[in-house]
């Protein structure tokens, strides 16, 4: 914990427009007189400070509810001295903001983890689980075998699961189980999802150190929201990757934003290990990176923009252009940068799509492709040595230059040329000591290589995969579509669920456009960015809304905080005196809301006491909107959590879930093997290629069973006493088994009525329907209105669709048919139900 010297409130000058919030603010005014874990000193450096030259102009606009702390105003120890605060004993604050904090990880640590088990393995998450077993049972505790025979059963890096780390991290996992004695060895439902809920748990903690850029309050907003949000709830306690992915992406925003402001070297090797991490987790980390990327580079144009003024500011007579035009040019270089940008991304993701389409066409092309990157590999695996070299030269130069005492701390070149208040980023980039990016690119490529040579089992092709495989991978599949869904599927599903994140989102939006910072248009570029690349991608499935959400609550927390803080600060100033006359009142109001602010205000003609009657009523309406819309959201957390989980008829968020039935069909084989085997796990099991999953991992510990049924075993398939089946060979072995079998059906997985796709196309002079529908519906606002079997001639009906949305939210009353189902089959035979008694 650290504190620093409170600077006295004034109004400071903007002269790029971006500003930022050192304290809780509320209608101008500072609730704490210390920051907690700020970075910002109190004394500004010399080469840095704010005060104008003589003969140097300044803007008199003046933004009287922040201060500059989203620009570090001092990035070393020698700038200015540091006041800290000892971390034991705690302070009343320090303690207090520990509960706070600590309270609401909890919270979502418990919603995480309850009952993680009950739900069956998803046939993504049975993939995961099992070959992360592999993993673990070959890569790790026979990693000789795996490095020197480069066996088939060893697990290898396959873009079609997606990154390695989640095979690593549970295998880590079900070792760590092993050890302390779990059930199943270790190997569970629990245990396959508990590095999920972890890092899900971690990541409601992750707003804590944005303190200093969103406020303390609007931190633990930040936090208590992710914690309760039903994606984020739900997809934390999902074996897929993209929590995985969101942590990494969190965790790298918030350790990029501390190196900005502390330029602590630590926090740039986090970040670059949370990236590392991330890539290795999924391949839509290049996503990440076209909306980060660009983003920095805006802010990089404009800070380059800052340096060149376009009129005098401080004339006595100002036109109408000079009150209205900018300062500086940085308006106008970055919206020059972003149609560029935009000319350059609509040629680029154009001949991506040309080059996916030229991949997918035939399998002529597809072969032609795969010796190219397979090339690509080659060819990158063998330059690599010589940039390590070459990495060696530059680092033993630098030195050399440092024994030698030729390295200052002094600004040199192009930092000489940079201003930091005004030019952060580029003088974070340009002033950051070598060691920082040399540690992490070390240690970040050292991670990358672990992870992907599968802890070194598979040097060099896993790192020719990491490098260019994924990349190959996404292309194919951008035209495959998986799910089908149609773009305006996340606009549907969002506000479904995320009633208070999606309302004041929506309001931290323009809160921040309002009043920017630059971490706040962040916020706003990473939201609006998610959401215009996850609708244009050819995928669309419902996990990947969490990388919508995520921002999403985070511009939620920003758009509350004002009306909290007021609201708190009213609290306080009554309970902390009591009132003894209106002048009292008065008074403690009056503290509330600065007299600077009111004389900018467009309210000024109203009386004072009104108008502070007025901000704390509509703070008050505020929170009540808030705690109201907060009802809605805890209701769905709580039934797509805790109730419907492996429900997906009746849970839009839930894709093709496997039912508990599945559980229902293990149970029978186990009590067959119990009665017949001594439950030693040796019945032998016939299961079709159509139901390998998610059995194979839920067969995992049966040492006979033949795959790929009955092909994969012709001498005994006859004798199989058990059968698992399921899709089209279900009906032909029904009736080929008949006299020798008993048979049920199950359900082996179900889904959510897909009625709002789009209806099929109907040919025009100006559509010719070229683009294939792999799902057709009726639209979303008759589905909403009516189902999937609207009436002849039906038209949108409000008041339908509210009424089918309250019953859905509190009665779970799906919107059209539930009887999408994938199904299965048990056949046990005659013989062995009649001895054991157990029927299918």
């Amino acid at each position: 914990m650290k504190s620093f010297e409170n600077k006295p409130k004034e109004e400071i000058t903007a002269p790029d427009g971006l500003v930022s919030e050192e304290n809780v603010t509320c209608d101008g005014a500072p609730t704490d007189a210390t920051t907690d874990h700020a970075s910002a000193f109190a004394t500004e450096p010399t080469e840095a400070s704010s005060e104008p030259e003589a003969d140097e102009e300044v803007d008199t606009q003046t933004w009287t509810e922040y201060e500059e702390t989203d620009i570090p105003v001092g990035s070393n120890k020698d700038d200015a001295e540091q006041v800290t605060k000892p971390i034991w004993p705690p302070t009343r604050e320090q303690l207090w903001t520990g509960i706070a904090f600590w309270g609401v990880v909890i919270l979502g640590a418990i919603l995480r983890f309850w009952g993680l088990g009950d739900k069956p393995l998803h046939h993504d998450e049975s993939l995961h689980a099992y070959f992360s077993l592999v993993l673990m049972h070959n890569n790790m505790e026979n990693w000789l075998t795996c490095v020197q025979t480069a066996a088939s059963s060893c697990y290898r890096y396959d873009p079609l699961t997606h990154g390695p780390f989640q095979f690593h991290i549970i295998a880590f996992v079900y070792k760590i189980s092993q050890l302390i004695g779990a059930p199943d060895h270790g190997v569970n439902t629990t245990t396959v999802r508990i590095a999920a809920a972890t890092l899900g748990s971690a990541l409601v903690g992750l707003p804590y150190f944005l303190r200093d850029y969103i406020s303390k309050i609007g931190a633990w907003l930040a936090c208590f929201l992710l914690a309760v949000s039903p994606s984020m709830v739900y997809y934390s306690r999902f074996a897929r990757e993209d929590i995985y992915m969101a942590f990494f992406t969190l965790l790298t925003v918030v350790a990029l934003a501390r190196y900005v402001r502390d330029r602590k070297g630590g926090w740039l090797l986090v970040a670059a290990l949370a990236f590392t991490l991330s890539y290795a987790t999924k391949e839509a980390t290049f996503l990440t990176i076209a909306v980060f990327g660009s983003f920095l580079g805006a802010l990089i144009v404009w800070e380059l923009g800052v340096r060149l003024k376009l009129r005098n500011i401080n004339k006595e007579e100002r036109t109408f252009w000079d009150k209205v035009m900018p300062t500086t040019a940085a308006p106008w270089f970055t919206l020059g940068y972003f149609a560029i940008l935009g000319i350059i991304a609509k040629i680029f993701f154009g001949k991506l799509k040309d080059l996916s389409v030229f991949i997918t066409k035939d399998k002529t092309n597809t072969a032609i492709a795969d010796v190219y990157v397979a090339h690509l590999k080659a060819n990158t695996v063998a330059l690599l040595p010589w940039l390590g070299m070459l990495l060696a030269v530059v680092v033993a130069v630098l030195l050399v230059r440092e024994v030698r005492g030729t390295v200052t701390s002094e600004r040199r070149g192009l930092a000489r040329l940079i201003e930091r208040r005004r030019q952060p980023i580029l003088d974070t980039i340009l002033t950051m000591p070598w060691t920082h990016w040399f540690f992490s690119v070390v240690c970040g490529w050292f991670v990358f290589i672990v992870l992907f040579s599968v802890l070194f089992t598979n040097l060099p092709g896993g790192i020719g995969d990491g490098i260019w495989q994924g990349l190959y991978y996404w292309l194919q599949q951008q035209q495959v579509a998986r799910g089908g869904q149609p773009w305006y599927y996340y606009f549907l599903l969002i506000p479904l669920y995320e009633q208070i994140g999606v309302v004041f989102g929506l309001a931290g939006v323009v809160r921040c456009l309002v009043r920017p910072t630059r971490f706040r248009l962040f916020l706003v570029y990473w939201f609006i960015g998610n959401v215009f690349i996850y609708t244009w991608a050819g995928e669309k499935m419902p996990w990947l809304m969490i990388h919508m959400t995520m921002p999403m609550m985070l511009l939620a927390a920003i758009a509350l905080e004002p009306a909290v803080v007021k609201v708190i600060q009213v609290v306080k100033a009554r309970l902390s005196k009591p009132v003894q006359s209106t002048g009292t009142i008065d008074a403690v109001e009056e503290r509330a809301v600065p007299l600077a602010s009111e004389a900018k205000s467009s309210l000024a003609f109203i009386p004072t006491r009104a108008r502070k009657h007025l901000a704390l009523g509509s703070s008050v309406a505020t929170v009540v909107l808030a705690l109201l819309l907060l009802v809605p959201t805890l209701q769905n957390m709580f039934q797509v959590t805790f109730v419907h989980y492996a429900d997906a008829p009746h849970e839009m968020m839930i894709y093709v879930q496997t039912t508990t039935d599945v559980d229902t069909m293990m149970n029978k084989i186990a009590a067959l093997d119990q009665k017949l085997y001594g439950g030693q796990h040796k019945i032998p099991i016939g299961l079709v290629d159509d139901a390998t999953w998610p059995f194979a991992w839920y067969v995992r510990d049966y040492t006979n069973v033949c795959f790929n049924y009955p092909t994969g075993c012709p001498s005994t398939a006859q004798n199989a006493p058990v059968i698992i089946s399921s899709g089209d060979k279900m009906a032909n072995m029904q009736y080929q088994y008949r006299d020798t079998y008993q048979f049920h059906q199950y359900h082996m997985r179900t889904q959510w009525d897909q009625g709002y796709m789009p209806p099929p196309c109907k040919v025009t002079p100006t559509n010719p329907c070229t683009d294939p529908q792999a799902y057709t519906g009726v639209g979303p606002w008759l589905w909403l209105s009516y189902g999937d079997n609207p009436p002849p001639g039906a038209k949108f009906d409000l008041g339908r669709a509210v009424n089918n949305i309250w019953n859905w939210w509190w009665q779970r009353k799906a919107f059209g048919s539930t009887d999408g189902t994938y199904d299965m089959g048990l056949f046990i035979r005659n013989d062995v139900s009649s001895q054991t008694g157990i029927k299918p």
